[in-house]
């Protein structure tokens, strides 16, 4: 992940190319819960009101501060796509896989920005979740964010993340060592 990007705007066709990988991520009974909105230019100010909305909502902030706020975050990245999940009504479908499949397609835009050598990073927060961000976006009733997505050119090189050894993390049973 490339946390700092400029205000180049990658094309519509790589972008394309990333949502296109994004779609092949596995889904268990094949409904495809992922959708998506990718927002550029002006239309990143629908994200900064939900982002004002919900600052308002949870810290009582002056709605023009929590305002300037939201554009701030918006103005991280020239391309910012929000994956969301229509979860199937069908009884046999579990909610949580539909998200997981969702977070999977994440993933999949995310290596997929990188091999182009573009700057990705993944970001949520409490806007996501609030209300509003259905009003700003035009989300379907059922629909629910998973996860935001800022996209561009790499301002930087970063490092890669310390994480913990994946010895640290897991068990392994049944395995003879």
């Amino acid at each position: 992940m490339i946390p700092r990007v400029h205000g180049d705007v990658p094309s519509r066709t790589e972008i394309e190319e990333l949502l296109d990988l994004a779609v092949r991520a596995p889904n268990h009974h094949r409904t495809e819960p992922w959708r998506f909105c990718v927002l550029v230019a002006d239309e990143r100010e629908r994200l900064a009101r939900a982002i004002a909305d919900e600052l308002v909502d949870s810290k009582g902030a002056d709605p023009a501060a929590a305002l300037d706020e939201g554009r701030a975050k918006v103005d991280r990245a020239p391309v910012i796509v929000v994956f969301t999940a229509i979860p199937s009504s069908d009884p046999k479908v579990v909610v949580q896989e539909e998200i997981a499949s969702v977070a999977m397609a994440i993933e999949n835009f995310l290596i997929g920005a990188h091999a182009k050598g573009l700057g990705a990073m993944l970001r949520t927060g409490a806007a996501a979740y609030h209300p509003s961000i259905r009003e700003h976006l035009g989300l379907a009733p059922t629909e629910m964010v998973v996860g935001i997505v800022y996209c561009g050119p790499p301002a930087a090189d970063r490092p890669v993340t310390e994480r913990a050894p994946a010895t640290d993390k897991t068990t392994w049973l049944g395995w003879n060592t």
